[in-house]
């Protein structure tokens, strides 16, 4: 199976505000059919420029321009060798169709958590998505479904561990693949 990049130009970045004396840079991976840069940078004024509070996870957040919401399976993630976020939480926001009734579109849903290795090399993870789910007489339960794999209004990734012992990381390129 060959994976490709699929993120839209104009996607929105929002970060959480870097460690002082760091400094934020391109983390998109370039643009697979042009070889250029997607003009995207961590210190845009979407990104959060607050000082990063001890009570919040690091995070990058990625909003996709309306109506271009990518159909991605896989996420690709580098980071630099003794700063990888090695717990991930991924938080997904699903495009919903309009046309179906009984659908609301739901913000940001934990569709799980993944675990990368503390390597500098390109790791590729399946994207967890949300469970779907039933209401029963005894409440909401998971539904194991073979829907095909939804479009992605927004994806966040939270990271709670860091490999580092003062919790630093250093991610050098996130992609989106389908």
């Amino acid at each position: 199976m060959s994976l490709q990049s699929v993120l839209p130009k104009g996607t929105k970045l929002i970060t959480s505000a870097p460690l002082p004396g760091s400094t934020k840079k391109h983390i998109l991976s370039p643009d697979s059919s042009s070889g250029e840069n997607l003009p995207l940078s961590l210190s845009a004024p979407s990104a959060s420029t607050s000082t990063p509070s001890p009570l919040t996870a690091p995070f990058v957040h990625l909003v996709f321009p309306a109506g271009e919401a990518p159909q991605a399976s896989h996420l690709a993630l580098t980071f630099q060798g003794g700063f990888v976020g090695t717990s991930v939480n991924v938080w997904v926001g699903e495009e919903v169709d309009s046309e179906r009734e009984g659908e609301v579109e739901l913000g940001l849903e934990l569709g799980g958590r993944i675990y990368p290795e503390d390597k500098n090399r390109r790791q590729i993870f399946e994207i967890p998505f949300p469970p779907t789910v039933a209401s029963t007489e005894d409440g909401v339960i998971p539904v194991k479904t073979s829907k095909p794999v939804p479009r992605i209004r927004e994806i966040k990734l939270e990271f709670e561990k860091s490999s580092d012992h003062y919790g630093r990381i250093t991610l050098y390129s996130l992609e989106l693949l389908a």
